[in-house]
C-alpha cells in the first residue's frame, strides 16, 4: 500500500473527491493514473458498494470523463473487480512494478557517445521531444507539465540526453520523504534504442544525483507487455513488487 501513496504523491491530479476511503483524482483526461480511482482502503459496507460505484461514474462524468480504477493487488474491497466486470467494465494496461537497493544495481556500463543533461524542472526540450514520440500531443504535454510542476513535496529532477544537440531520451526522477526514489518517463528515440541509452540515463542520475540525496531505493513501472524493458530491468538486479491494472468501459 505504501507504494500507491508514493506514486500519487510523485503524480499530483488537479482534483481530488475522496469517497468512503476511495481517492479520485480528476487531470484533464491526461494519463490514466492522474485520471483514475485509487480503492487502496475501503470504509463503507458490500451495502454501499453499488452506490459508490455509481457515485463514482457521476462524479467524471461531471468531468466529462470516463470512470476509470486502478486496481492494484491490494485493494478495497476485495470483490470490487467482480462487481466492475458485472457493470461492464473490462482489464486494461496490465502494469509491473519493480524496485531494488541502488547498491545492488549489477550493471554500471555507461554510452558515454551521447551527453546526459541533469535538470531540476521539466525543461521545454522534454515535453517538445515528449510530444513528438510519446503518445501525448504538444496540447497534452502542456497538462503533464502541470502535472509536474505539482511535484513540490518530493525531490525531483530530469534527464536529458543528447547527440549531435538533439534530445533522444528522456527520464524523470521522483524522490519522496521516505526515500524511495521513483523513475518515470523513461523514453527513447526510436531511432536510437539498443544502444543501452536508458541504462546510461539511470545509472547516471544514480551516480550523479540520487546518491548525494541519500537515496537507497528505486522503483519504476513497467507495462506487461513492453518485455523489453522487463529484460532489462530484470537484468538490472531489479524484482517485482507488486502488479496493478485499470478498469473502465470501452
Amino acid at each position: 500500500m505504501e507504494f500507491q501513496e508514493f506514486l500519487i504523491n510523485s503524480w499530483p491530479a488537479k482534483h481530488y473527491y475522496f469517497l468512503n476511503g476511495w481517492i479520485l483524482r480528476f487531470t484533464e483526461g491526461v494519463t490514466s493514473r492522474a485520471n483514475s480511482v485509487f480503492p487502496i482502503q475501503y470504509t463503507g459496507t458490500q451495502k454501499t458498494l453499488d452506490s459508490n460505484i455509481e457515485l463514482v461514474e457521476k462524479a467524471y462524468k461531471a468531468h466529462n470523463l470516463e470512470a476509470v480504477f486502478t486496481i492494484p493487488d491490494f485493494h478495497e474491497p476485495k470483490n470490487l473487480k467482480e462487481k466492475l466486470l458485472k457493470r461492464g467494465y473490462q482489464t486494461y494496461d496490465h502494469t509491473i512494478a519493480l524496485g531494488m537497493k541502488i547498491d545492488k544495481i549489477q550493471i554500471k556500463i555507461i554510452n558515454n557517445d551521447f551527453e546526459y543533461h541533469i535538470f531540476d524542472s521539466r525543461v521545454k526540450e522534454i515535453s517538445d521531444f515528449l510530444a513528438r514520440f510519446s503518445k501525448w500531443n504538444e496540447v497534452e504535454q502542456n497538462i503533464i507539465q502541470e502535472i509536474n510542476q505539482r511535484i513540490i513535496i518530493p525531490k525531483k529532477c530530469y534527464m536529458l540526453t543528447k547527440y549531435n544537440n538533439e534530445v533522444i531520451g528522456t527520464l524523470l526522477a521522483v524522490l519522496v520523504p521516505q526515500g524511495y526514489l521513483y523513475i518515470g518517463d523513461v523514453f527513447v528515440h526510436p531511432d536510437y534504442r539498443r544502444q543501452n541509452i536508458a541504462t546510461s540515463m539511470l545509472i547516471r542520475l544514480i551516480d550523479e544525483w540520487a546518491v548525494a540525496k541519500g537515496v537507497k531505493y528505486i522503483w519504476l513501472q513497467v507495462e506487461k507487455v513492453n518485455t523489453k524493458a522487463l529484460d532489462l530491468y530484470h537484468k538490472l538486479g531489479m524484482t517485482k513488487l507488486y502488479e496493478y491494472y485499470y478498469m473502465k468501459r470501452f
